[in-house]
C-alpha cells in the first residue's frame, strides 16, 4: 500500500491511497471462497458453485463489497503512515475499480491548523482593583433580607403597589379571539419584579383584591415570543389574592439565623469578603478575556469547519437543556434550532480559536490535565448538583464527555499560566 498527501489548505488534507493488485485478488478470491459456502443457486449444492456463476449473479455485489472492506483496511493505515489525525469524518472518493490493475481511493480530512505560536508570555494586561464599597454591602444585605421574606395577606382592601405578590386568573385575547397558551389560573406574579411580563404588571397597580379587568399590553417587534412580538393584546384579569412583602428587621438576630454570626457587623463583615473576593475574580476573569483577544489578534489561522459545527451544537444543546429546566421549549420562545445555530455560530468560532491555541501553548509548555485532577473537577461537579460522585462519573463516562472536562481544565490551568507570566497593571 502506498499513501501520499497533497495540501488543499492549511486544515484540509487529501489522502491518495493505492493498493497493489495481488492484494485485491486476494482480497476477491476470498470474499468468493467465503461467498461460495453460502450461496444459493439453483441447480447447484451449496459449496459447489463454480466461481464463474457466482461472478455473473454477484459480480457488482463483490466488488461494492471488497472496495468498501479495502478502504476500512487500509484508511487506518495511511492516516498512520502520514501523521494525519483528522478532526471530521472522512469524505470518501472510491475511485474506479478496474480488473488487473491496483486499486486507488482519495479521502479528504480535516485537521487542526499548525499555529506558528507568536510570543505568548509577558501579555500586557490592563485593569482596575476596585474597593468594596458600603452600598454594595448594603445592597447585599437588601437582597439577602429580601429573600427571607414571608408573604402576608393583607388585611384591609387596597390598591395593589409595587412590590406586593398578586394572584391572578388572566386570559390573553387578539381582535376579540383567545390565544393559544394565552390562559393560567392561579398565576404569581411580583408586580414591579419583571420577571412576567414588564408592562402587564404596571398594569395590576392601582387594581384591588376581587376585581376584574380588561388591560391591552403592546409587544415590542424584538419581542422573545414572536407570536406576541409587535401586536397589542389584551388580557381579561381577575385579581384574587393580593399578599404583601414583610421583610424581616436587620439586627443581630437575622444575622444569627443565617449563620455562626454574633451580630449583623460581623455578618457585614463576612458580606465584605465575598464582595471583595467576588472583584478579585472578575478583575482575573477581565485578564484572562484579554489574554485570550491578544492571542487571537496575533494568531490568525484557518479553524476546520467541522469543529465550528461540533462546538455550535454543544452551544444549543446546553441552551435546550437550560430551557428545560425551566419548563421551557425553543418554540415557547418563537425560537428554531436553525435559528440559535445561526445565533451561536460566531460565538462557537471564537471558542474553538481559543481552544486550539490554548492546547498549542499547553503542548509547548508540557502543561496537562491527570485522571485525579478530573475526578477532582467531577467531585466539584456533584456537589453542586447535590449528586454523588460515583454517580456523575458514571453519567460522564457513558455519554462520553470526560474529555470535554479534561478540555475545561487544560483551558484554566493554560490561562493561569499565562497569566503567572503576564504584565499586570491593576490600579
Amino acid at each position: 500500500m502506498k499513501a501520499s498527501v497533497e495540501e488543499i489548505s492549511s486544515i484540509r488534507k487529501k489522502i491518495s491511497v493505492e493498493i497493489p493488485e495481488d492484494h485485491i485478488s486476494k482480497e476477491i478470491d476470498s470474499f468468493y471462497k467465503d461467498l461460495g459456502k453460502k450461496a444459493k443457486i439453483k441447480g447447484f449444492r451449496p459449496g459447489k458453485v463454480p466461481r464463474n456463476i457466482l461472478e455473473r449473479y454477484f459480480k457488482d455485489y463483490v466488488k461494492a463489497e471488497v472496495i468498501q472492506k479495502l478502504i476500512q483496511d487500509t484508511y487506518p493505515r495511511a492516516l498512520s503512515e502520514t501523521a494525519l489525525q483528522p478532526v471530521s469524518p472522512p469524505t470518501i472518493d472510491p475511485g474506479e475499480f478496474e480488473h488487473g490493475k491496483p486499486f486507488q481511493y482519495s479521502v479528504v480530512i480535516e485537521v487542526k491548523p499548525d499555529i506558528q505560536l507568536q510570543g505568548y508570555t509577558g501579555l500586557k494586561l490592563e485593569g482596575k482593583k476596585e474597593e468594596v464599597k458600603d452600598e454594595e454591602i448594603e445592597e447585599r444585605l437588601r437582597a439577602i433580607q429580601n429573600l427571607h421574606a414571608n408573604l402576608k395577606t393583607i388585611s384591609e382592601a387596597r390598591p395593589i403597589r409595587a412590590g406586593d405578590h398578586v394572584i391572578i386568573d388572566y386570559e390573553a385575547s387578539l381582535g376579540g379571539k383567545p390565544l393559544e397558551g394565552g390562559k393560567a389560573i392561579d398565576f404569581t406574579v411580583e408586580v414591579g419584579s419583571g420577571q412576567f411580563i414588564p408592562a402587564f404588571e404596571e398594569k395590576l397597580i392601582g387594581l384591588m383584591s376581587e376585581e376584574e379587568k380588561e388591560v391591552e399590553v403592546s409587544f415590542p417587534e424584538d419581542y422573545g415570543y414572536q407570536k406576541w412580538a409587535g401586536k397589542t393584546i389584551s388580557f381579561h384579569v381577575k385579581i384574587k389574592e393580593v399578599k404583601e412583602k414583610v421583610l424581616p428587621p436587620l439586627d443581630d438576630e437575622f444575622a444569627k439565623d443565617l449563620g455562626d454570626f454574633s451580630s449583623l457587623d460581623e455578618f457585614k463583615t463576612k458580606l465584605r469578603g465575598d464582595i471583595e473576593k467576588e472583584k478579585e475574580l472578575a478583575l482575573e476573569q477581565k485578564f484572562k478575556d484579554q489574554m485570550v483577544d491578544q492571542l487571537l489578534a496575533a494568531n490568525p489561522f484557518e479553524v476546520p469547519g467541522s469543529l465550528v459545527e461540533e462546538q455550535t451544537k454543544a452551544l444549543v444543546s446546553n441552551t435546550k437543556l437550560r430551557l428545560a429546566a425551566q419548563g421551557l421549549e425553543l418554540k415557547n420562545l418563537g425560537m428554531t434550532e436553525e435559528k440559535l445555530q445561526g445565533d451561536y455560530k460566531t460565538m462557537a468560532e471564537k471558542q474553538v480559536r481559543t481552544f486550539l491555541i490554548l492546547e498549542k501553548i499547553a503542548g509547548q509548555e508540557g502543561i496537562s490535565v491527570t485522571d485525579e485532577e478530573a475526578d477532582d473537577r467531577l467531585r466539584e461537579i456533584s456537589e453542586r448538583a447535590h449528586q454523588k460522585f460515583d454517580v456523575i462519573k458514571r453519567y460522564y463516562e457513558k455519554n462520553g464527555l470526560l474529555p470535554e472536562v479534561k478540555a475545561g481544565i487544560l483551558r484554566d490551568k493554560t490561562l493561569n499560566f499565562l497569566l503567572e507570566r503576564a504584565n499586570r497593571n491593576s490600579l
